[in-house]
This record gives C-alpha cells, sequence and structure tokens, in this order.
C-alpha cells in the first residue's frame, strides 16, 4: 500500500499546480474535484493500512462521514 499512496500524493501536488495555473471555471472546478477525490482515496488507503481490530467495527460508520 505505500507505492499506492505515495504515487497518490505525488498526483496530488502535481494537480494543485495544475489548479494553481489555471483560471476559474469549469477546467477549474473538474481539477479541484478530482483533486478532492485523490484525497479521499489517501486517507482511505492510509486508514487500511493502519486499521485495527477495534476499527472494523466502526468501519460503516467512517465510510459513510468520508464519502458524505
Amino acid at each position: 500500500m505505500e507505492y499506492a499512496i505515495k504515487k497518490l500524493k505525488q498526483d496530488e501536488v502535481v494537480l494543485m499546480k495544475k489548479i494553481k495555473g489555471l483560471q476559474d471555471g469549469k477546467p477549474k472546478w473538474a481539477a479541484s474535484a478530482q483533486l478532492d477525490e485523490i484525497r479521499s482515496a489517501i486517507k482511505l488507503l492510509e486508514r487500511y493500512e493502519n486499521i485495527t481490530e477495534q476499527d472494523l467495527e466502526d468501519e460503516d460508520e467512517y465510510l459513510k462521514q468520508v464519502f458524505e
């Protein structure tokens, strides 16, 4: 999982730089939405990597919060 998380964080940086260079409008908003998805994926993978037995019980509630 470490490689996937590292790759997504690199993609996050690249996308942030791209957003800074864009003017306001649909392309910037679309890139911003993609950035939000990447950040959600990073959070999920990091959580999955550090999950414990107790966390498994609360997983459904956590996933609801992440995707809202």
